[in-house]
């Protein structure tokens, strides 16, 4: 199973997957996860979507470099006040249908 497609499982419950519903949590399970994955995966291809959703976070929020997409998310949830995590999902889907 690819990140991409656990990520609605965490969507939908996420203190299943996560102590806390908290955007650093997320991203040490994501971290984690994409690890395991390039371990025993042969034909692992999420490598670059850490890297690809930093990216498009900095240049669509004007962010600057030095922040983790994590921290982004953090900022973006607080100037809104809402749930980081509930951002993560809003902003992924945003980015996924952008590609």
């Amino acid at each position: 199973m690819t990140i991409h497609e656990i990520f609605p499982y965490i969507e939908q419950r996420p203190l299943m997957y996560l102590k806390t519903k908290d955007i650093y949590l997320l991203d040490s399970f994501i971290g984690g996860y994409l690890t395991c994955q390039q371990i025993h995966d042969k034909n692992f291809n999420d490598i670059n979507f850490q890297s690809d959703f930093h990216e498009w976070l900095r240049k669509k929020f004007n962010f600057d470099l030095g922040f983790t997409w994590a921290d982004y998310i953090f900022k973006i949830s607080q100037n809104e006040n809402v749930n980081s995590v509930d951002i993560f999902f809003r902003e992924y889907y945003l980015f996924k249908k952008g590609q």
